[in-house]
This record gives C-alpha cells, sequence and structure tokens, in this order.
C-alpha cells in the first residue's frame, strides 16, 4: 500500500513537471539551468537576468518580429 502512494506521488510530479513544460512555466528555471551549465563548461557570460528582466525579454523576442499566418 505505501509503496503506491509513493509511486502515485512520483507519477503526480512527473505529470507536473510536464505540464509545467509544456506551457512554459519553468521557462526561467529552465534558464538559470542553462546559464549555469555554460558557466560550468568554462562559458563565462554576464549575470543572469532577473525573473522580470527575462520576462520582457522574452516577450520582446516574441512579439519584435513580423509573424504573419497568411
Amino acid at each position: 500500500m505505501r509503496r503506491s502512494i509513493i509511486s502515485a506521488k512520483h507519477g503526480a510530479r512527473k505529470v507536473w513537471w510536464v505540464l509545467r513544460q509544456i506551457f512554459g512555466d519553468a521557462a526561467y528555471e529552465n534558464y538559470l539551468q542553462s546559464v549555469q551549465r555554460n558557466e560550468v563548461h568554462g562559458a563565462k557570460a554576464a549575470a543572469p537576468l532577473s525573473r522580470d528582466e527575462f520576462y520582457l525579454d522574452s516577450l520582446q523576442r516574441r512579439y519584435s518580429k513580423i509573424s504573419r499566418c497568411c
């Protein structure tokens, strides 16, 4: 019984993680992990953006280009 509860919790966490990835809620955390990985591999970069700066940058990147469907 206890094992099934633990596996259910693990499954729920996995589903939550997947949903956050799909809907973009984990974008900032992914960005910070990427910055950290690059620093570990020797790529020297500027200080990471704050959460607000990251959000504004993502909006600027998304809407600064012309995007037409037709």
